[in-house]
């Protein structure tokens, strides 16, 4: 793929015994956004895990931006401008609103902040009410709003968003996949693993379906759209 930002080549991803992910191949091109779907126990955090070294994959490469990251360690990847907002959110306990932001708060690699306190404050008015409030002080809602101005603190090129809209009540849903748009818009390359088939084929330019972790489907959401019942199928419990 020309232009692509995250090329992820025939990762195997073991832990003790347990052979998680086969072979597992797809590519992120620069602006774009790339869906993962399947079910609970396919592979789907495991796979974010090995792209960001936080479970190393025992073959395989991650190359981003050209270049192949998969020797490098965690904190090292994510300095090339990777931002990861993880399932549970990760929000510290003693930590209010305003120290994460300002804690995370980084130019991008080449000395760029698109996004800022104010950019943020912006993004999330009701942050701006929670200042001085701790971090588990908030509504999950909130939390999962910190964590992606957290993430967008730092200036990245690529934005993983794991399980992005998970037990958040309907409305908040709503409100999270307007900023994943808006972060898209900006120029962000996102990679998100939700559930939510109607708002992913809206959201995002490719789809990836993972069982039992391998790749079941790549496409487009023009190509999900002709394969809807088979994606259905295998996503179904």
């Amino acid at each position: 793929m020309r232009n692509s930002l995250l090329e992820v080549k025939n990762l195997n991803t073991l832990y003790g015994r347990s052979h998680i992910l086969h072979d597992l191949s797809f590519r992120l091109g620069k602006g774009q956004s790339m869906s993962l779907m399947g079910r609970n126990g396919m592979g789907k955090t495991t796979t974010l895990k090995s792209i960001l070294g936080i479970v190393p994959p025992r073959s395989g490469h991650v190359h981003f931006d050209g270049e192949d990251i998969s020797k490098l360690p965690t904190w090292k990847r994510m300095r090339r401008d990777i931002a990861y907002v993880p399932e549970g959110r990760g929000i510290f306990h003693n930590l209010t609103v305003k120290e994460h932001l300002q804690m995370a708060a980084r130019p991008d690699s080449n000395g760029k902040t698109s996004w800022d306190f104010e950019r943020v404050m912006d993004t999330f008015p009701r942050l701006q009410e929670r200042l001085s409030n701790l971090g588990t002080e908030l509504s999950g809602g909130e939390q999962q709003m910190l964590a992606i101005g957290r993430a967008l603190v730092t200036n990245p090129r690529l934005m993983i968003l794991d399980e992005a809209t998970e037990g958040l009540a309907p409305l908040i849903r709503a409100d999270i996949w307007k900023v994943i748009a808006t972060i898209r818009e900006s120029g962000i390359s996102t990679l998100v693993v939700d559930k939510n088939i109607k708002a992913l084929k809206k959201l995002c330019d490719y789809h990836v379906v993972i069982v039992k972790g391998k790749i079941h489907f790549d496409g487009s959401s023009k190509e999900l759209d002709e394969n809807l019942e088979t994606v259905e199928t295998a996503l179904s419990v």
